[in-house]
C-alpha cells in the first residue's frame, strides 16, 4: 500500500488551473518592477543630489574672477568729440583706502603721435571717490588749447596706480604740411623732372666716344669703326694713330715690390738702414741687453719719458747728440776690458739717481719737468760740482804744505 501510494504521488500528474498560472505570473511580474523603479528612483535622486550644489556654486560664482580685474580703470561714454562737446568718464579703484582717502588726478594729454609720445596737458582735474571705489566727471573739449585734431588720452592716478584711456577730437585743426619748394626756372628747350631742370634725350648733343684700339672714330655716325688697312709705316719711337704717326708714350718704369725692412733702390730692394736705437753704452758695459741696469733705462725711458710730451722731446734731442759719439765708446769697451770696468764705474751713479724716476709719480707735463731738472741738476753735482771741491780742496792743502 505504501509504495502504491508513492507510485501514485510520483506518476500521477498535479493538476494547475490556468487562472491560477496567472496570477502567478503576474505576480512575480509585479514584483520585479516594483524592485526595477525603486532602482530608478534611487538612481536619479542620485544624480540630482550631484547637480544640485554644481548649478548652486555656479549662480553664485562671479563673472570675472577678483584676480583679473585690474586696480584701476576708467573709460569715456564715446569714442569721438566734437569741438565744444562735454566728455564724460568714469572709472573704479579695486582697493579704495576708506581710511586714508585721495582724490584721483585726471589729466588729458594730446594730440598723440603715433599713438604715444603726447606731453602737452590740455586738461587736469582731480576727482573724489565714492565709497565703493567708483568716481565720475566731465570735462569740456574746446578752447585755446584744443586746436589740432587727433587721438588724445586720458591719465588717470590714483597713488602709485595708474590707468589710460583715448578718445579722438574730432573739433580742432590738421596741421598745415609743408609746402613744396616752388619749381625751378628752366632754360629754354628743358623740362622739369623730380623738381630739377633736365634737357630731353632728344636735346642733347652726342658725345664723342673713346675709340680703342684698331678702331677708328666715323664722323658720321659718331661711333668708332674698325681702321681700314694702310700700308703706313711709323718711324721708330711712334705708332699708328687714326692713320697718323705719333710718338710713343713713354713706357713708366715700375720698380721692384718690396718687402717689409726693404725699399727699391734703381730696379732692386736692399735692405733698411737700422735705426739707432738702444742703451750701447750700458749694453757693452754690462754685457748683455738683458742685464737689470739696461732694463732700468729702457723702463724709464719708455714708461717714464714716453709718457709726457716735454720727455718724448727731451729723449728726441738726447739721441741726436747721444748716438753721435755712442757707438764708437761701445766698441772701446768691447775691445779694451780695463776701460769697460771705467764705464761702468762711471755711469752706476748716475743709473743709481735716474731709479728716481722709475719709482716717482709723474702724471703731468710740470711733475716731469720739476723730477727730471733734479736728476739732472743731480747728476751735474755728482759729476762735476762734487769733483772740481775735490780739487780746490786738495790743491789747497798742497800749497799748505809747501808753504
Amino acid at each position: 500500500m505504501i509504495e502504491s501510494k508513492k507510485f501514485q504521488q510520483k506518476h500521477i500528474p498535479v493538476n494547475f488551473s490556468f487562472i491560477e498560472y496567472i496570477n502567478t505570473q503576474s505576480s512575480c511580474i509585479s514584483l520585479g518592477m516594483r524592485q526595477a523603479g525603486i532602482l530608478l528612483a534611487v538612481f536619479l535622486s542620485v544624480i540630482v543630489f550631484s547637480l544640485v550644489p554644481a548649478m548652486a556654486f555656479a549662480q553664485s560664482a562671479p563673472a570675472t574672477p577678483s584676480s583679473q580685474v585690474p586696480p584701476l580703470v576708467v573709460s569715456t561714454e564715446l569714442p569721438l568729440y566734437e569741438s565744444g562737446a562735454h566728455v564724460n568718464f568714469k572709472g573704479s579703484i579695486k582697493n579704495l583706502d576708506v581710511n586714508n582717502a585721495i582724490d584721483v588726478t585726471v589729466r588729458v594729454v594730446g594730440p598723440l603721435i603715433n599713438g604715444t609720445g603726447a606731453t602737452n596737458i590740455v586738461t587736469v582735474k582731480q576727482v573724489k571717490p565714492l565709497l565703493d571705489g567708483t568716481f565720475a566727471d566731465n570735462f569740456v573739449v574746446g578752447g585755446p588749447l584744443w586746436t589740432k585734431k587727433g587721438d588724445y588720452e586720458i591719465i588717470v592716478n590714483y597713488g602709485p596706480q595708474k590707468a589710460t584711456t583715448t578718445f579722438y577730437f574730432n573739433g580742432g585743426l590738421i596741421e598745415n604740411t609743408p609746402s613744396l619748394p616752388p619749381p625751378p626756372k628752366c632754360e629754354e628747350g628743358q623740362i622739369i623732372v623730380n623738381n630739377k631742370c633736365v634737357t630731353p634725350p632728344e636735346q642733347q648733343k652726342p658725345t664723342t666716344p673713346v675709340c680703342g684700339a684698331g678702331t677708328v672714330l666715323d664722323p658720321k655716325s659718331n661711333t668708332c669703326i674698325v681702321a681700314p688697312a694702310t700700308s703706313v709705316e711709323c718711324a721708330p719711337g711712334e705708332q699708328l694713330v687714326d692713320g697718323k704717326c705719333v710718338e710713343k708714350a713713354p713706357t713708366p718704369v715700375v720698380g721692384p715690390n718690396c718687402g717689409p725692412g726693404t725699399h727699391a733702390e734703381g730696379s732692386i730692394c736692399v735692405p733698411d738702414k737700422e735705426q739707432k736705437k738702444g742703451c750701447l753704452i750700458a749694453t757693452a758695459a754690462y754685457g748683455s741687453e738683458l742685464a737689470p741696469q739696461v732694463q732700468l733705462l729702457r723702463e724709464i725711458r719708455d714708461n717714464v719719458l714716453f709718457s709726457t710730451g716735454s720727455g718724448t722731446t727731451f729723449m728726441a734731442g738726447f739721441n741726436e747728440f747721444y748716438y753721435s759719439f755712442s757707438p764708437t765708446v761701445a766698441d772701446w769697451e768691447r775691445q779694451s776690458p780695463l776701460f769697460k770696468e771705467v764705464v761702468k764705474t762711471t755711469i752706476t751713479p748716475m743709473l743709481s739717481t735716474m731709479s728716481i724716476l722709475n719709482y716717482a709719480n709723474i702724471h703731468s707735463e710740470q711733475q716731469m719737468l720739476g723730477y727730471g731738472i733734479g736728476v739732472i741738476l743731480l747728476n751735474i753735482g755728482m759729476y762735476f760740482v762734487a769733483p772740481a771741491v775735490v780739487i780746490i780742496k786738495v790743491k789747497g792743502l798742497l800749497q799748505k804744505r809747501r808753504l
